[in-house]
């Protein structure tokens, strides 16, 4: 699955993880894979479950 990375970003901002989120944005891609990215979003604890949700709940 592809998301963009701002939806990363808006993620750990709503749980008020503004300096992680701020890590996020200079270290992952404009578009995310969650496959091939799995790895660094694990690093920067994003739970791909998560993300998946809120993009569910945007439809």
């Amino acid at each position: 699955m592809e998301i963009e990375k701002d939806e990363v970003v808006d993620l750990l901002r709503a749980r008020g993880e503004h300096d992680r989120a701020q890590q996020v944005e200079c270290a992952l891609p404009r578009h995310v894979d969650t496959e091939q990215d799995a790895g660094l979003l694990h690093t920067f604890d994003i739970n791909i479950r998560e993300l998946s949700d809120s993009d569910g709940e945007n439809d």
